[in-house]
């Protein structure tokens, strides 16, 4: 009888557990808290990143970066940097549509990721994934819940992603205060000079809005 009991204090104590996110794909935060959740999407520029790791330190701002392949092993200097300093997820080496790779060349990549981090920075990855593009289905979903990825989207984005067309302070600025809500996660690219413009009059306009910048293992 002793044993049963025992093993039905087992049970619910792990009934009582918090669930983990890995596999959940998340967009946003608590809608009831001041928390808000800054990251920043791809690398290609070197400039640009450093700039804004200068401005987030400066700042006292926690952010999470999603750098892709070419980026990560061709700049290993600000990779260890960013892992010092902030937070390193996963964006695939490839930067392709997931959804268009077998389940095989999506395992193989995530992995050759992992193991590039390690080599570069000593660190494992943090178990954080962006899909390239916000594209994910079912079947990747599963593969990144087996390797125990907390998959995380956004709810602020604007057209930032393509550096030829830099649409300037002003646009980015106002899509930054219109779209930003509590729990929101905010999807910067490094790839416009105007992000890293706007950057330091952002976080100082959000924070005397009321928002707090966290960082997202509080969604993890």
């Amino acid at each position: 009888m002793k044993k049963i009991w025992l093993l039905v204090l087992v049970l619910l104590c792990a009934l009582s557990l918090p669930a983990s996110a890995a596999g959940e794909i998340i967009y946003q935060g608590d809608t009831n808290s001041n928390h808000i959740y800054l990251t920043f999407d791809d690398g290609h520029s070197y400039k640009n990143t450093r700039d804004i790791l200068d401005i987030l330190k400066e700042k006292n701002v926690p952010a999470t970066f999603f750098i892709e392949g070419d980026f990560l092993v061709q700049n290993p200097i600000l990779i260890n940097r960013i892992v010092k300093e902030q937070t390193l997820g996963n964006h695939t080496m490839c930067h392709k549509d997931i959804t268009k790779l077998t389940n095989q060349q999506f395992r193989e990549d995530i992995e050759k990721y992992e193991k590039a981090v390690f080599e570069i920075t000593g660190q494992p990855v943090t178990k954080y994934f962006r899909p390239p593009m916000g594209k994910i289905n079912k079947n990747k979903q599963a593969i990144l819940n087996e390797l125990e990825y907390t998959i995380f989207k956004w709810d602020v984005s604007y057209y930032d992603y393509v550096y030829y067309d830099d649409r300037g302070v002003e646009f980015a600025l106002n899509n930054i205060l219109k779209q930003t809500k509590n729990g929101s996660i905010i999807l910067m690219h490094t790839l416009t000079k105007s992000n890293v413009r706007v950057l330091g009059t952002a976080i100082d306009k959000l924070r005397e809005k009321g928002f707090v910048f966290s960082d997202l293992s509080e969604l993890a």
